[in-house]
């Protein structure tokens, strides 16, 4: 017995030492990590067409900035970008850590045959610009095309401080000016140390890229700007100013207005509205206070300007005014878009109150602004409250509308003042399933659509208001137009897309679908309209409405939707989702 234990102490003790052995042949010494690498792509414009060269590049490591050499047709590189909508620059500086685009602005010396103007809010000049609509009968805005250039303005003028403008190519030929190009804070010319003194950029929220971005005077002056446009990549285009000397800026009285639907807008003045116009305003401690009263209908959306033409004070819940431990929360609301709606028709006492420090006269019969701080918006506020039943105004025209729910809602009365907006309309309790289409009214056997946008045009007389409505599985056809209306870079069913109104209609294939082919040139942006009856009903699908993003649409785009590729597309609108379906055919 104790020989077979001795003969198993030996077995045991091979097999440890075989084992151990073993362990020590399967764990040979670590290796060295294996270097990643990651693949730099520069490519040939803004999208993935054509590469111009790759990179390998290990992780960690930075991208090589070089310049390409000029095109053949005489285009020459501007700077490498992070997205194909060329809205901001590739930075070099950041650490490679995967695969990565850079995509590459390139300027063309393409002949620009156009006319270019400024416009905007320009408060050097007696004649209103007003963003264009003023721009049509005179040429004092408009720039001069330099001789020789293929693509260079030049243009004087005087700006004053708190003015907001840009440039763009006006089209008048239709009942409002369209804006067929445009150029704004993102192109100017950076290499001009003295540019951060004079202007600053301001977001203009329907398109964030920089180069549509307003303009915003830090300065009062006489200025020289030079425009080298670009009608091939729009956002390669370069504003050089050269500021000439100051200039004498007269003293500007407040008078404040009551703007929004009830006016068509924010614009109005004393002689068409007198009406909307608060009394002079007095002095209460260290504000200065203006009171007045107004009728408004339910659904009226407004906006206050402190003073005529001048868009950049408007006071609204939008820009953080309204007083809401002063107002009438249960008659004033701060609606989806974040305006001041009212919620039941009445009367109602407006007061805005402003700090004194934007004025620079304050007398009895005389409050001037001071240009240095009036249009700074936190410095006022505004509280609504309701003090009784709604008022026609004497010597206004208004139209009667009764607002029709058909057991689906509360039926109620609106006014609608001649010169003025529809109010936003209560919708009505709708089933699963069911889609609104649009309001109307009738004119006879006539039915005529309510459009949001329309300036009305009141005869005293009285209509009843209703609705239609329509489901996926309708058997009748939905009544509403869609159009397209967008950059002229593309075509749709063979016809050049413009900005204008109502003129690019989607083929209706069936009850509730609306389909039409796009050919894109270059990157095309649009939206799609609906009219009921034919009428504009201020809707627009965009960005939001795409239901299949896919490569070749710029997901960044937070506003109008862009295809960012060449090529044939078939587009499908659902009338009752509101969505669209974009699919690349060729």
């Amino acid at each position: 017995m104790k020989k077979i234990v001795k003969i198993f102490g030996v077995l045991l003790s091979v097999l440890v030492l075989g084992l151990a052995l073993a362990s020590c042949d399967n764990n040979p010494e670590p290796s060295e990590p294996e270097e990643k690498t990651y693949t730099v792509t520069y490519y040939d414009g803004n999208t993935t067409d054509t590469a111009l060269k790759t990179e390998e590049v290990k992780e960690g490591e930075k991208a090589t900035n070089w310049t390409p050499e000029d095109k053949a047709d005489g285009s020459k590189f501007v700077g490498w970008y992070a997205t194909p909508s060329l809205s901001h620059e590739f930075n070099f500086d950041n650490p490679i850590k995967a695969d990565t685009s850079v995509f590459s602005m390139w300027a063309s010396v393409a002949e620009d045959p156009n006319t270019w103007q400024i416009l905007g809010v320009l408060n050097g000049y007696d004649v209103v610009s007003n963003w264009g609509s003023g721009n049509k009968d005179t040429d004092i805005f408009e720039l001069t095309k330099v001789e020789g250039e293929p693509n260079v303005f030049e243009g004087t003028f005087k700006l004053v401080q708190n003015d907001e403008f840009q440039f763009a190519v006006l089209d008048f030929s239709g009942a409002t000016v369209e804006w067929l190009y445009q150029m704004g804070g993102g192109c100017l010319d950076q290499e001009n140390a003295d540019i951060e003194q004079w202007f600053d950029t301001v977001d203009n929220y329907l398109d964030p890229q920089a180069y549509k971005a307003n303009i915003k005077v830090l300065k009062s002056g006489e200025y020289k700007f030079t425009l080298t446009t670009d009608l091939v990549t729009p956002s390669a285009a370069v504003i050089e100013v050269e500021r000439l000397g100051d200039i004498e800026v007269e003293a500007t009285p407040f008078s404040p207005f009551i703007g929004g639907n009830l006016t068509h807008g924010q614009h109005t003045t004393k002689d068409v509205n007198p009406d909307l116009y608060f009394p002079l305003g007095k002095v209460n401690g260290d504000n200065i206070e203006w009171k007045g009263e107004f009728s408004f209908n339910a659904g009226e959306k407004l906006n206050i300007l402190m003073v005529q033409d001048d868009w950049n004070i408007q006071l609204s819940a939008r820009n953080g005014n309204l007083d809401k431990g002063n107002s009438d929360s249960e008659n004033v609301n701060l609606n989806s878009a974040n305006e001041i709606e009212i919620i039941n028709s009445g009367k109602y006492e407006v007061v805005i109150t402003a700090d004194k420090s934007v004025a620079s006269i304050i007398e009895d019969d005389m409050i001037a602004i001071d240009l240095n701080n009036y249009k700074t918006s936190s410095l006022y506020k505004v509280a609504i409250k309701k003090i009784g039943d709604y008022e026609l105004t004497q010597g206004i025209t208004y139209d009667t509308f009764n607002v029709k729910y058909n057991g689906k809602g509360t039926d109620y009365t609106i006014y609608v003042r001649n010169g003025a907006q529809f109010p936003n309309i209560k919708a009505p309790e709708l089933a699963d399933g069911e889609g609104l289409v649009g309001w109307y009214y009738a004119v006879g056997e006539k039915k005529v659509g309510m459009g949001y946008e329309v300036k009305y045009a009141a005869s005293g007389k009285s209509y009843d208001l209703n609705y239609e409505t329509i489901t996926a599985d309708s058997e009748t056809n939905d009544p509403r137009q869609f159009w397209l209306k967008g950059d002229s870079t593309a075509t749709i069913d063979g016809d050049t897309v413009t900005w204008g109104n109502g003129t690019h209609f989607l083929k209706q294939t069936s009850a509730t679908t609306y389909e039409c082919e796009l050919v894109v040139k270059n990157r095309f942006q649009f939206q799609i309209c609906a009219n009921l009856y034919d009428v504009n009903q201020a809707i627009y699908y965009r960005t939001g409405a795409i239901e299949n993003p896919g490569e070749f649409i710029d997901k960044e785009q937070q506003a109008n939707a862009v295809i960012t590729e060449a090529g044939t597309y078939h587009l499908v609108f659902n009338s009752v989702t509101g969505k669209m379906t974009i699919e690349k055919t060729a």
